[in-house]
């Protein structure tokens, strides 16, 4: 193909290089430090230089140009001017480069929506090229996402499994393809103006065709004015070989696409995503740093986009929209999202502003929420009609299909109302009731009650339930049970016992005896941890120590209690244990317990829920951590034997391999040292699942992305304590940062789905939907009624997936994002509460655009159509 592109072009190439500077929000200085350095060090000499010279310049993230635009107007304005000459190139062009591993898909959406009309808005141009300078690889869903966002070109960093050639053809796992640049000499190619030809040499060895891509930058690096005096001097002496410019993204682009077509070049495809250390550090480890704002991340990106499909829900419903609350809190979102923010890579000053955003969130949230649900209530009631009924409760249900699943919330009553609570009703169905505390009158009437219960509610809806004095019915042919034997816990699902020694569960799955799943589940595992923020390191083969005593000889874990709480809806197994680095005896402990237990480093509690009629097992476990120095773990012992395993990514799953047989890849390729040699550790989004096809274990999470499979065990990572952002000064400054050595107390959240079959037949991402989107609940005011259930929108089947219910951008109709999960050809009925005017395909711009151009069938409130596998799906609906 080279050599093809070179006969053509008579031998000579054509170098571009890009003057740039790479953006951090936070990274080793504060938010105002890098304002400061970006502003008035940086783009100020940038706007001289480009007015007075030939220079040229790229800018990646439009949050710098909107405090740029507030806080200085007059540079600003020079800015935009060389915007619309085309002198200043915007690439990227997100809110904020974010993190594209750990986000929800539908927050990248986001950073770009917000970012590219912002673009649009100020300096009426587009943006073409997605400049993926820093992020710590490349989930396998961008290519399509890229493509729906308007962009044609990608050029990115880090990730690539393979160095040559340069140029391909970058496929998602939906079968999008996208024109892409991989930098092999990262960012900073051209940084050395002194070593250019060197650089080219480098360059022009993996590049597929006769253009050249250059960039001479670096983060926060300042302009260099000489640049246009090189490069003509580089004519001058070495232009006969190639022929070098001061450019930008989007003229290489333009002319590597023009010389592909001129020559029919057939350029080579790579699909799925960019995540490997081969060529380029991609830090995976970062995935289990900081890990409170992993979490935090997680809740409110799952609690905003709830609140958001509510809010538009009101807005059809009776006008009330919270536009102004949702575009300041998605921000928030977005700056949490960027990529040296969410992986917890920073200096500790740099996250007072993440903790100052997420009290934010909150604050809204808890504010919003029961105010867009009050008003849906009140609306409800008016319209209700002949259809309402008196209740007490109504639950509401965010997701897009019927969803059973437990439920927790407080009730207050007057004096004298009620005495008890035995059930609840709706319509003809009733269900229990677990009371977990409350408080009475004097005259012993309830006057605080906290219940628990698992109500059944329809897609994006809610169900009314009426108080129950009495105890439910009982069903004489209920396939619905839970009974204890001793230690053992047995529901329809699977079987649990109890080992009173450790406090650790051994699961049983009730499929067929060749199908069924085996694991010894939420075992703790501490082991030496002598990294950084970028990476885990340790010196010992074997952990500190595991609760099953694997380890070194010194620490144990002590078992301090244990009980079960009974219930008729579910078992609650309670485990309380401590971590010590030392007892004594530590010798022949086979023959004497210890009897001396000293320097506790690790308090443990953990809660193991086993539902009557949930076939999940969920924990919380709490940690308060004291070890300066250890990461923390929890390991699920399968029975399962399989090369690989499927993790939950954006808008769909990819494969992964376990840890055996990504090291064994590395050791047959010989000849290569990796750049970065594989950790074993991959992220995922909401679950993983470890499956032989015919019997599995999904593991589910509410933020805690880092897991790894191994010897059968999977294992996810609950934190790490590391002293330093760096500790050799190689991946960034060698800054202490104590507040990383997560000395705090933490609660994690995570569950598990044993089943038959693969993740497709188990449907794991709706089991993780269901463990991450909360029931909402609200006490009904007296004398309100309201028609017992009610469904506003249905996507059938469940494998086709809600990801956005919001009004447009434009403010005229609602946009409605759904996509494919299974990987497979999908027909889709979409049923709405109201017939919409007019509904049409559009891309994630909210804009129509014949490359989304797909077939729908509108009959009344139904819409259907055919979904493509993994396909992403935004429509716009006028009511």
């Amino acid at each position: 193909m080279k050599a093809m592109a070179k006969k053509k072009t008579e031998g000579k190439d054509t170098i571009y290089l890009v003057p740039h500077t790479h953006y951090d929000a936070i990274w080793s200085f504060t938010k105002e430090d890098y304002f400061y350095i970006n502003m008035l060090l940086i783009l100020k000499e940038v706007a001289e230089l480009v007015e007075k010279t030939d220079f040229k310049f790229l800018i990646e993230q439009t949050f710098l140009l909107e405090e740029l635009e507030r806080r200085y107007p007059e540079l600003f304005t020079k800015i935009t001017k060389q915007i619309k000459e085309g002198k200043i190139e915007i690439a990227d062009g997100e809110y904020l480069m974010a993190d594209t591993m750990l986000p929800d898909g539908e927050t990248l959406i986001r950073e770009i929506l917000v970012g590219k009309r912002y673009v649009k808005e100020k300096f009426g141009v587009d943006v073409p090229v997605m400049w993926q300078a820093d992020s710590f690889g490349l989930n396998a869903q961008l290519p399509q996402i890229y493509k729906k966002s308007g962009y044609k070109y990608v050029a990115f960093r880090r990730g690539i499994p393979k160095n040559k050639p340069t140029e391909f053809l970058w496929e998602g796992v939906d079968g999008t393809k996208i024109l892409t640049h991989w930098m092999p000499l990262g960012y900073r190619a051209g940084l050395d103006l002194t070593k250019l030809d060197e650089s080219y040499e480098k360059l022009k060895d993996g590049a597929a065709t006769s253009q050249i891509l250059m960039p001479s930058g670096s983060g926060v690096t300042m302009p260099q004015p000489e640049t246009p005096d090189v490069v003509k001097a580089w004519n001058e002496n070495s232009g006969e070989k190639a022929l070098m410019k001061v450019a930008t993204p989007r003229e290489f682009f333009e002319a590597l696409e023009k010389e592909i077509e001129d020559l029919n070049l057939k350029m080579e495809v790579r699909k799925g995503e960019m995540y490997s250390g081969k060529y380029s550090e991609i830090f995976p480890d970062c995935c289990s740093s900081r890990m409170w704002i992993k979490q935090g991340l997680c809740h409110y990106e799952n609690w905003l986009g709830c609140v958001e499909r509510w809010g538009t829900l009101s807005s059809l419903l009776n006008s009330y929209y919270p536009s102004d609350e949702l575009r300041e809190s998605w921000r928030k979102i977005l700056f949490i999202a960027f990529h040296d923010v969410i992986p917890g890579t920073g200096m500790d000053r740099g996250y007072d502003e993440v903790k100052q955003y997420l009290s934010f969130l909150k604050t809204y949230m808890l504010t919003l929420c029961p105010r867009i649900l009050s008003l849906i209530i009140e609306k409800e009631s008016k319209d209700g009609g002949e259809r309402a009924v008196s209740g007490d409760i109504v639950v509401f249900n965010s997701l897009s299909w019927e969803v059973k699943n437990w439920l927790e919330m407080d009730l207050n009553f007057e004096k004298g109302e009620l005495v008890a609570i035995g059930g609840l009703k709706s319509d003809k169905e009733e269900i229990g009731v677990e009371v977990i505390r409350f408080t009475r009158y004097d005259d012993d009437s309830l006057k605080y009650v906290r219940i628990g219960f698992v109500p059944t509610v329809p897609a994006m809806g809610y169900k009314v339930y009426k108080i129950l004095e009495r105890e439910p019915r009982h069903y004489p042919f209920d396939p619905e049970f839970i009974r204890i034997h001793g230690n053992t816990i047995e529901n329809r699902f699977f079987g649990v016992e109890v080992d009173p020694t450790t406090g650790l569960i051994d699961v049983l799955h009730k499929g067929e005896a060749a199908c069924s799943t085996a694991c010894k589940a939420n075992e703790l595992v501490l082991e030496e941890e002598t990294g950084d923020l970028y990476y885990h390191r340790q010196t010992l083969c074997i952990p500190w120590r595991t609760e099953t005593g694997e380890g070194v000889k010194y620490g144990a874990f002590r078992l301090k209690n244990f009980y079960i709480d009974k219930s008729p809806l579910r078992r609650v197994i309670n485990v309380e244990s401590d971590y010590f680095s030392l007892r004594w005896p530590y010798r022949l402990t086979e023959k004497r317990e210890p009897l001396i237990w000293r320097h506790k480093f690790l308090e443990c509690t953990k809660k193991i829920v086993v539902y009557k009629d949930i076939p999940r097992i969920d924990f919380i476990t709490t940690v308060v951590d004291k070890h300066p120095r250890a990461r923390l773990r929890v390991r699920f012992s399968t029975n399962i034997k399989s090369d690989d395993y499927v993790c939950g990514t954006q808008f769909g799953a990819v494969y992964r391999p376990k840890s055996e047989i990504r090291c064994a890849q590395e050791e047959e390729e010989e000849g290569e040292k990796w750049v970065e040699e594989p950790r074993g550790v991959f992220p995922s989004l909401r679950w993983l699942d470890y499956s032989d096809g015919e019997k599995g274990l999904t593991v589910i999470h509410r933020g805690i992305p880092e897991n790894e499979v191994k010897d059968g065990g999977v294992y996810l990572t609950l934190l790490r304590s590391v002293p330093m952002l760096s500790s050799d000064g190689k991946t960034g400054p060698a800054i202490p940062v104590p507040e990383a050595q997560e000395l705090r107390k933490y609660v994690f959240h995570y569950s598990i789905h044993p089943h038959e079959g693969d993740w497709r037949k188990a449907a794991s991402y709706k089991h993780a939907l269901e463990f991450n989107t909360d029931l909402d609940a609200m006490q009904i005011p007296k004398g309100v009624k309201l028609p017992f259930k009610r469904s506003f929108l249905k996507i059938d089947p469940e494998s086709v997936i809600l990801s956005a219910l919001k009004r447009a951008e434009d403010e005229d109709g609602v946009i409605l994002r759904f996509y494919e999960t299974k990987g497979r050809e999908t027909d889709t009925e979409i049923t709405l509460f109201r017939e919409p005017k007019e509904v049409k395909v559009v891309n994630m711009l909210e804009e129509e655009d014949e490359e989304v151009a797909k077939g729908l069938k509108q009959e009344g409130k139904r819409i259907t159509l055919t979904v493509n596998p993994f396909e992403i799906v935004t429509l716009k609906v006028e009511f």
